[in-house]
């Protein structure tokens, strides 16, 4: 079970894992999500952008999200075909301060595992951190399980951060990967200004005309210069970065829809130039593969192939995973190895001493 940056809700996959250690084969069975209540959601963006949120406050929201991942689990586990060996439930990140060896994701486990009867892994960031990386980007690894056997490829999500998995080879040791920085995070910000709760596949932001002049102010900032291993969250591009965008955009005579169309291309242009700088020389990319919530964003996608091009662009969902439940997919993965005492981590991609097998288990 995923929740992303976004905190639109909870994110299920389920899939099959067979025991071969080195390669291990895995079949994907079913995916569903699940919204959060409006309420919750709004405690968890108050929490994430450290709005006065007391440890009272945090104490609470870990116990009500446990209770929300719970409720999610047994819903879906009624829907499959048996009871899994294992969950793995990522939890919602409330804060995430690599510069300071710290990450922080809510959602009380043991509430899982009890409700379900099946042992639950949570907090799969800390053994990172605690190795001296940054605790993310943790899919890739799970890129790397699915998906080596056809690099030379990239991968790239689209949540609220945008985030690439580079596979030149079959080697885990060579996987690069990394946050770009902002996706979806900032254009919903400034969607929200107009009461909607996001800009559905793009639509206003394709009417909007970008400005350059607040495009290149946003292109300075100074995480999009940094080289990889690097991760980020709302702490670096959250309502301060949306504000500031929508403010040069609107002072410059600019309406919403061109607030929004610039915030795409931020996006487009930082995954391009990312994608460039950190490709190994002589490495050519066989396809961008995308997935994440962006993926139904017909503008941001027109805009990425245009920015990436020659490479081709195709959805995950054309390689027989749902776009919206790779993270989720990932995080099973990630799950069923930690039960199993498997290193469960790329240091290549977090910048760690060594890879670990990172996640709590809560038994029922």
């Amino acid at each position: 079970m995923m929740s992303g940056t976004s905190a639109d809700g909870i994110d299920l996959a389920a899939v099959s894992i067979d025991d071969d250690t080195s390669r291990p084969r895995v079949r994907f069975l079913a995916t569903a999500h699940r919204d959060y209540p409006a309420e919750l959601r709004d405690r968890v963006l108050r929490a994430a952008s450290h709005d006065a949120a007391t440890a009272a406050d945090l104490a609470i929201l870990h116990a009500a999200l446990g209770d929300a991942y719970a409720d999610a689990a047994r819903a879906f586990i009624s829907a499959l075909d048996g009871r899994p060996d294992v969950i793995a439930v990522h939890g919602q990140t409330v804060a995430h301060l690599p510069d300071r060896h710290a990450t922080l994701q809510l959602g009380d486990a043991s509430r899982v595992a009890l409700r379900t009867g099946v042992a639950t892994v949570s907090d799969f960031r800390s053994a990172d951190i605690a190795a001296g990386g940054e605790g993310a980007p943790l899919v890739p690894f799970g890129d790397h399980v699915l998906f080596a056997d056809r690099a030379p490829i990239a991968l790239l999500n689209l949540g609220g951060i945008a985030n690439l998995t580079l596979i030149s080879s079959a080697r885990a040791e060579d996987v690069i990967a990394f946050d770009t920085g902002p996706a979806n995070m900032l254009s919903d910000l400034i969607a929200q200004r107009g009461g909607e709760r996001f800009d559905e596949a793009g639509r206003t932001a394709a009417r909007g005309r970008v400005d350059d002049t607040a495009l290149h102010e946003a292109l300075a900032h100074p995480y999009f210069a940094r080289r990889a291993p690097k991760s980020t969250g709302r702490e670096d591009f959250g309502a301060t970065v949306a504000d500031a965008l929508f403010a040069r955009v609107t002072r410059n005579g600019g309406s919403p829809g061109d607030a929004l169309a610039t915030a795409i291309v931020l996006t487009a242009r930082t995954v391009a130039e990312a994608l460039a700088r950190e490709t190994p020389g002589g490495v050519r990319w066989r396809e961008l593969v995308i997935a994440g919530g962006g993926a139904h964003n017909s503008t941001l996608v027109s805009r990425l192939r245009e920015a990436v091009a020659p490479i081709p662009v195709r959805t995950m969902d054309e390689l027989g995973i749902p776009s919206s439940a790779r993270e989720a997919v990932a995080f099973a993965i990630l799950g069923a190895f930690r039960m199993r005492g498997l290193a469960n981590t790329l240091p290549s991609a977090t910048g760690a001493s060594r890879a670990v097998s990172g996640g709590a288990i809560h038994r029922p």
